[in-house]
């Protein structure tokens, strides 16, 4: 058996086991975590919300590609997409939330490649923009409902996972074969950080892609 199958097998055993536990950020991708929606409720009353609006805000280049990677996902709703050029980074802030699974191995496995998909997707579909930039930042983030006093239903995103990977490693990945077991290499290997935040954090960037509920501070 190689060495990354076996890797793999591992990984994957590990995470059915603990009920995706092993790997850091997945329990709350997957809608597993009670402690960050009490947090919410605990929270959200001391932050200032207000409307975003993606009107003409971004380049339509990266609007597009936005579009192809939320039609290609399914499972993706992209909040902010732009281009640091000062850092070298291209950055991508989205919400995540996987296929609704009955808590079998396969349920489980169907929505960790629905994770998988979710990033491979953001890679490729913003390949071609992110060109003189040297890491790809993905930032997962979990929707939130809260009830305002001044816009009724309405919605936050938790942070549930950073990842970063250099831009030439992730165009000789999408070049190779695409599987759970080449993603979680990625990972094992330290090639892809895969980060889960320490604390309940909310989303506090500048949108500039859909309709969406950000915090002013707090």
């Amino acid at each position: 058996m190689r060495r990354g199958t076996a890797l793999f097998l591992f990984i994957l055993a590990s995470l059915v086991l603990a009920g995706c536990d092993s790997l850091p950020g997945l329990q709350v991708l997957l809608g597993r975590d009670p402690q960050a929606a009490g947090a919410v409720n605990q929270t959200v009353a001391a932050l200032d919300l207000v409307m975003a609006d993606k009107t003409g805000a971004t380049d339509p280049t990266l609007f597009a590609a936005a579009d192809r990677i939320e039609a290609a996902s399914g499972d993706v709703d992209i909040i902010e997409i732009r281009k640091d050029d000062e850092n070298r980074l291209f950055n991508v802030a989205l919400l995540f939330r996987p296929p609704e699974s009955d808590g079998s191995q396969q349920g489980q496995i169907a929505q960790l490649d629905s994770l998988r998909r979710a990033i491979e997707l953001t890679w490729q579909g913003t390949m071609l923009d992110s060109e003189g930039s040297d890491l790809l930042r993905v930032r997962l983030m979990q929707p939130a409902s809260i009830t305002t006093l001044d816009n009724g239903q309405s919605f936050v995103g938790i942070v549930t996972a950073d990842t970063e990977i250099e831009r030439g490693a992730a165009a000789a990945y999408l070049a190779g074969t695409r599987s759970l077991s080449t993603f979680f290499d990625l990972i094992a290997q330290g090639t892809l950080s895969y980060e889960r935040p320490q604390q309940t954090e909310f989303y506090t960037g500048q949108p500039n892609h859909p309709l969406f509920m950000l915090t002013t501070g707090g």
